[in-house]
C-alpha cells in the first residue's frame, strides 16, 4: 500500500475551517448564516497534493499510524467479520481496506448519493445476521438540490466485497431543499430493529419539536423498513410512527452500549451547544426550544436551556467541539478505557482531537480528558477494531485513517 501524507494544505484544511467560516450556501435573507461549525467545508473544491506520510505522535503518549490515505472526505469506518474495513467516502463511494491495501475499485451497485455541502454517503451497519444473508445498510442524501432527504437502503454484499447487490430503499425522510444537516449514522439494537439519525435541515430547526415528521428526529424500524409495533408513535395520533425520539438538531454520533442498555448519540449544537444524550422511547431533547448555544451570528435562539418535559444533555461542550463519530471501549488493547467513550472532534473552536468520556458501571460520567489536541487534526470517525485496536479517520478532503497506538 502507498503511504501518503498530510501536507502543508492538508493541515491548512484542517484548520481553515472556524465556528464562523464554513459553507454559507443558500442563505435566506434574514435567517441566521446557513454554515456548521462541525462541518469541514472549507476548500472542499481543491485535491491537496499526495506525497509520502509519516506517523505522528502526540504530546500525550500517543502514536498515530497511518494505515490507509488518499481518501476523499472518509465518513464512517466498518469493518466485516474477516477483518476487512469498509470506508465511506462522502463524495460517494464504499472503499475497501483489506489486508493492508485500499484497493482502488470502490464497491459496485451502489446507488447514487445528492453530493453537496454536507450531503453524500453517511454510515453503514451490518445486519445482525451478516454471516449467513450478507446484508449491509448505508445512510445517504438522496435527491437534488431543491428536494433532497436522507435515505437508507439494504443491500447484499458480495462475498469478496466487490459488490452491492438486490439494493433496496427501506427508509426515507422528510424533503428539504437544503443540503446541511443529514444526521446519517446508524446502529443496531439488541432486538435487531435499526436505529437512524436525522438531522433538521437547519432551515427546519422548528420542526424538531414536531413529531408529526421527520427533521430533527431518531429513528426506529424493522429491517424490512415496517415499523415496530413498540414505537412511540406507531398510532400515529400524536407523532409519526418511525420517531423514536425528537428535539434533535443534528446527531453525529450513535453507539449501542450493551452492558449498561444505553442507547448513546452526540448531536452538533450551533455555536456552542454541542450535546451527549442518552436516548429514550418517545424522549424530546429539547432543541431549539432549550440550547445552550446560540446563532452563528451571535443572536439569541432560545432564552431557555432547560423545560419540563425536555431532557438534559449527560455532556454539552460550551464552546462547541464539533462532535463527529464515537466508540465504546471494548476487547484487550485498551483495558483502562473499557466501557468508556471515545468521541472524534472536528473543527469546532475546542475541537481537533479525540475526546475520551469516563463513565461508571451505570454509565453516569465521571469525567473526560482531551487526547492528542496538539496535532490539531479533525476527526470525523472513531472505530474500535476487530482487534481491540482504535482506529480514527480524519475529516480532510486527503483523508487518512490512522491506527492510533500508545508511543512506548
Amino acid at each position: 500500500m502507498r503511504i501518503l501524507s498530510l501536507t502543508a494544505s492538508a493541515l491548512f484544511l484542517a484548520a481553515a475551517c472556524s465556528q464562523q467560516a464554513s459553507d454559507t450556501a443558500g442563505t435566506s435573507p434574514g435567517a441566521p448564516e446557513e454554515t456548521s461549525a462541525s462541518e469541514d467545508e472549507a476548500g472542499a473544491g481543491t485535491k491537496t497534493q499526495e506525497t509520502e506520510a509519516e506517523a505522528l505522535i502526540s504530546k500525550d503518549g500517543f502514536r498515530l499510524i497511518p494505515v490507509a490515505t488518499g481518501l476523499t472526505f472518509p465518513w464512517d469506518m466498518l469493518f466485516l467479520p474477516d477483518g476487512t474495513m469498509l470506508i465511506t467516502e462522502r463524495d460517494g463511494a464504499i472503499r475497501i481496506l483489506r489486508d493492508g491495501d485500499l484497493l482502488p475499485d470502490p464497491v459496485a451497485g451502489t446507488p447514487e448519493a445528492h453530493v453537496n455541502a454536507q450531503g453524500g454517503y453517511f454510515a453503514m451497519a451490518l445486519d445482525p445476521d451478516f454471516s449467513s444473508n450478507r446484508k449491509l445498510y448505508l445512510a445517504f442524501a438522496k435527491g437534488v438540490d431543491e428536494e433532497n432527504t436522507t435515505a437508507v437502503v439494504s443491500g447484499v454484499l458480495s462475498e469478496d466485497a466487490s459488490e452491492l447487490t438486490d439494493v433496496q430503499e427501506i427508509f426515507t425522510g422528510a424533503p428539504r431543499e437544503t443540503s446541511h444537516h443529514y444526521g446519517g449514522r446508524l446502529a443496531f439494537l439488541p432486538d435487531r430493529t435499526l436505529i437512524i439519525t436525522l438531522g433538521e435541515g437547519f432551515r427546519y430547526m422548528e420542526e424538531a419539536q414536531n413529531p408529526q415528521n421527520y427533521h430533527g428526529t431518531i429513528v426506529r424500524l424493522n429491517t424490512d423498513g415496517s415499523f415496530p409495533d413498540d414505537n412511540p408513535f406507531i398510532d400515529g395520533e400524536d407523532g409519526t410512527p418511525g420517531v423514536w425520539s425528537y428535539g434533535h438538531r443534528n446527531v453525529q454520533g450513535l453507539v449501542w452500549d450493551d452492558a449498561r442498555e444505553i442507547l448513546w448519540a452526540h448531536e452538533h449544537g450551533p455555536k456552542g451547544g454541542d450535546e451527549l444524550n442518552r436516548i429514550e422511547s418517545g424522549k424530546n431533547y429539547g432543541w431549539p426550544a432549550i440550547t445552550y448555544g446560540v446563532n452563528y451570528d451571535g443572536t439569541i435562539i432560545s432564552e431557555e436551556t432547560e423545560a419540563p418535559g425536555m431532557e438534559q444533555p449527560v455532556i454539552k461542550w460550551v464552546p462547541s467541539i464539533a462532535p463527529s463519530g464515537m466508540a465504546l471501549v471494548s476487547g484487550d488493547v485498551w483495558p483502562e478505557w473499557q466501557g468508556d467513550l471515545i468521541i472524534g472532534a472536528m473543527n469546532g473552536p475546542r475541537g481537533q482531537k479525540l475526546v475520551h468520556v469516563m463513565l461508571d458501571e451505570e454509565g453516569n460520567v465521571t469525567g473526560q480528558t482531551d487526547l492528542m489536541a496538539d496535532l490539531e487534526i479533525p476527526f470525523r470517525d472513531v472505530v474500535i477494531g476487530p482487534d481491540g485496536n482504535l482506529y480514527a479517520a480524519t475529516a480532510n478532503m486527503d483523508g487518512v485513517i490512522y491506527r492510533i497506538d500508545r508511543n512506548e
